[in-house]
């Protein structure tokens, strides 16, 4: 590979898309018996629409994985079928819509190509996030190499895994980053605008650049990014005309922001869960991880405020710390199980400290903050353990 070719961000981002069809083709194969519908996790108790029960891989879980549900919604964006009535929360779902929409507008609607699209969507966002972060880098004069550390926030490969929807505020943070750094506002009001429709925490995007804004007395700019909200506003109109009244009752705030006063994360940390269901010799192991990851997350948080000053332009460094307040707002101890579920609506907080510890001189410092999320990423891939052995049993017998 010439040195050109190497420095190219595209080349990373082709590794890195290589990497993800490679991995999802052998766990497809080897755990779905060739059935790509398995990376939706559907449990095998779970209520689906009988126009995609037949083709649907179920799991071994009862229960399954939210991915079942946005693969649902992007069989039917616009809800004028029963989806509604097999969402589990049909109001928090159906209002991350960009993902499944982008789907279903990718193949014009078709029912039999959409699961393939939903994956490619996926794909293209971890292709995304990885070109959005090695141009970054390389504004502050590192390699484009180093964009592949988005393959360690964990919402990439956890949507690998289970077609989740978070990926897709990484690369949008990726992006938000990389604009900001430029020094150039093109594009970002779409970046902003799509970041609020993956789903509502994405808001805090826009949010930080409407303060940052206001502060400068820029009455223009903050008017400009606030109008980024304004599709989403009227998604939300639509879904409360057309979701049934029981739908709207679930409320807006999830249940783990600020139930109670408490430190939720380190509350959690000092007792990490108990895994009675697993075998007794993978509970101890398994909670040890689960420590380690909640302690990472802490240490990642703790970095992301040793490097806010590094966060440049202001806006970085706004959205960084509006973050840090939802974490602070997840006082449910329960929320802060596993790090398959509580990464995902703060994916920024992992993003943001990797693009300000990039732009410092000193060498180590992007390398030891790299680590943190790494150390996050041990415990997610216990929960892909079952995939991995069968991967091995299919590449060992071949």
């Amino acid at each position: 590979m010439g040195r050109r070719l190497r420095a190219s961000p595209w080349v990373w981002a082709a590794l890195a898309l290589s990497l993800v069809f490679a991995w999802q083709a052998l766990t497809v194969r080897a755990n779905y018996g060739g059935n790509w519908t398995g990376l939706f996790r559907t449990g095998h108790a779970a209520a689906v629409p009988p126009r995609l029960a037949p083709g649907t891989f179920r799991n071994a879980n009862p229960v399954g994985y939210d991915g079942q549900y946005y693969r649902m919604l992007a069989h039917d964006p616009f809800l004028r079928r029963d989806t509604a009535s097999y969402l589990d929360a049909p109001l928090l779902r159906s209002r991350r819509i960009l993902v499944p929409l982008a789907a279903w507008a990718l193949v014009g609607g078709s029912d039999s190509w959409i699961d393939g699209a939903y994956v490619l969507v996926v794909a293209a966002c971890v292709f995304l996030g990885v070109y959005a972060l090695a141009k970054t880098m390389q504004l502050y004069g590192r390699h484009a190499a180093w964009g592949l550390l988005f393959l360690i926030v964990p919402a990439a490969p956890i949507a690998v895994d289970s077609m989740t929807v978070d990926v897709a505020i990484a690369a949008l943070t990726a992006c938000f980053a990389y604009r900001l750094a430029s020094g150039s506002d093109r594009g970002l009001w779409w970046i902003l605008a799509s970041a609020c429709l993956v789903r509502e925490t994405g808001v805090l995007l826009a949010v930080a650049c409407v303060l940052v804004a206001l502060a400068k007395r820029d009455v223009r700019k903050a008017s400009l990014w606030a109008s980024a909200v304004l599709p989403t506003l009227v998604w939300y109109g639509y879904l409360y005309q057309v979701l049934p009244p029981a739908a709207l009752a679930e409320g807006i705030v999830p249940k783990w922001f600020y139930p109670h006063a408490n430190a939720g994360i380190l509350v959690r940390a000092i007792d990490p869960p108990r895994h009675l269901q697993l075998a007794a010799s993978l509970q101890g192991p398994t909670r040890a991880l689960d420590f380690v990851a909640l302690l990472a997350t802490i240490l990642t948080i703790a970095a992301g405020i040793a490097l806010v000053r590094k966060m440049r332009p202001a806006a970085m460094g706004a959205a960084f710390l509006l973050y840090l307040g939802l974490v602070l707002a997840a006082t449910d101890k329960d929320f802060w199980n596993t790090p398959y579920g509580y990464t995902r609506p703060i994916v920024p907080v992992f993003v943001l400290p990797l693009v300000a510890a990039g732009s410092i001189r000193e060498q180590w410092v992007l390398p030891a903050v790299a680590v943190l999320p790494a150390l996050v990423e041990l415990r997610i891939l216990g929960e892909m353990q079952t995939q991995a052995m069968g991967v091995l049993r299919l590449l060992t017998h071949s």
